[in-house]
């Protein structure tokens, strides 16, 4: 007996079904969520089920057929819904739940295809997996209202929706065992209790997000606090950091290694500690140089050193080597002066032939010491490196050539 036309209803609940499938399934996938995978599982075999039951009126398909194929469906789909609760209340039901539901739901498989139409122990099995059914929601209802009252925030959101859900589900087994009238209102119920899941889990991610960015923001404050040196980021402003190095701070950084000196407004050399971060900008901090704190003389302590080389960053760059190491720095332009006093050392990375007003001997008479980078071999230089000029090339140039004084 059949209490209404439920095909319409049927089909209502079919598409809505089918659209939470769509929607849970993509999510799933983006975040690699199981637990919204298996709620989508839940709701495409909820909703063929009901998609098979719409399809009663075709006279050309079999009832006996549909029967057995909605009666697994849903078989299938509250074993699927299993799965997803244990991932919502894992401290609550045992991993092995949906298991013990599968084994509970034999006589449905048994009946369902082994059984010819109308066999004699169809009624009985049927009844034992009305049973599953039953007990199963009885279990969900207690791992929600545990999760409740130990203050879990989805057992606080979903312990009405369970018991709500689980009312019709008993309705409707109860009409069709006493009475033998369908009611199939487990279609809405699954699509309230899904849209109550994925609803309260998004919450639940953005929830636990926004608490990690707050904890994350702490320990960021933490940890601006606890460096030693000024810290910054170069996607930032920083009054620091323009107080030191200018207006263009953000930009020598950038142009900088990473383990680098930078030479402040006032001349004095900071070492820079700094990781890239995406976009090409970096993060991090500058202390002062150890080897040119006072009472700390570099290995060039005493030394007047000149430099001539192409290039503002460049130039930025060897000035920031030499004054770590203790120097007293000349910035040369493109022709030396000819009367002194003249540096110790000289460092130059231009033209060779620029230096033609050395020659005859003046260089030793002046007895500046000369470190000529790159350009072509010629007569004159003390030491010689080849470009790129490195801080390891040069610091060796200079050892070598001073230890030879």
């Amino acid at each position: 007996m059949q209490l209404l036309d439920w095909t319409l209803l049927d089909a209502l609940q079919a598409g809505a079904l089918f659209a939470l499938t769509v929607a849970y399934g993509a999510d799933a996938l983006a975040r690699r969520d199981r637990m919204m995978g298996w709620l989508s599982v839940t709701c495409l075999l909820v909703g063929l089920r009901h998609g098979a039951l719409a399809m009663e009126a075709d006279a050309a398909l079999r009832l006996d057929t549909l029967e057995r194929a909605q009666s697994l469906l849903v078989c299938f789909g509250f074993i699927a819904l299993c799965l997803a609760v244990v991932r919502l209340f894992p401290r609550h039901l045992s991993p092995r739940f949906p298991l013990w539901i599968a084994l509970g739901m034999i006589p449905n498989f048994f009946r369902n295809l082994a059984l010819p139409p109308l066999h004699p122990l169809d009624p009985p099995l049927h009844h034992a997996a009305d049973i599953t059914y039953l007990v199963g929601c009885g279990a969900l209802i207690w791992a929600t209202l545990k999760a409740r009252l130990e203050g879990d925030p989805m057992g606080r959101r979903l312990f009405l929706g369970f018991l709500g859900v689980a009312l019709p589900v008993v309705v409707e087994i109860a009409a069709e065992s006493l009475f033998n009238l369908k009611i199939r209102l487990s279609g809405f119920s699954m699509l309230i209790l899904a849209m109550a899941i994925g609803t309260s889990w998004q919450w639940l991610v953005t929830e636990s997000l926004r608490e990690r960015l707050i904890l994350a923001e702490a320990e960021a404050d933490a940890w601006e606090d606890l460096v030693p040196g000024g810290p910054f980021r170069t996607d930032r402003p920083s009054e620091p950091m323009e107080a030191l190095f200018g207006s263009g701070w953000a930009e020598r950084v950038r142009a900088t290694d990473a383990e680098d000196r930078l030479v402040a407004q006032d001349g004095t050399p900071y070492r820079l500690r700094s990781h890239p971060l995406p976009g090409g900008h970096r993060l991090g901090w500058v202390e002062r140089d150890e080897e040119t704190r006072p009472g700390l003389g570099g290995f060039l302590a005493g030394w007047t050193v000149a430099i001539g080389v192409d290039g503002t960053v460049e130039a930025a760059r060897v000035e920031a080597w030499l004054r770590g190491w203790g120097a007293d720095i000349e910035v040369w332009g493109t022709v030396p002066p000819r009367e002194g006093p003249y540096p110790s050392v000289l460092v130059w990375a231009r033209e060779p032939s620029i230096l033609a007003v050395w020659r005859e001997d003046d260089l030793l008479r002046r007895r500046a010491r000369w470190i000529q980078v790159g350009g072509p071999q010629t007569e004159g230089p003390h030491a010689r490196v080849e470009p790129p000029l490195t801080e390891s090339g040069l610091r060796a140039a200079l050892q070598g050539l001073l230890g030879q004084a």
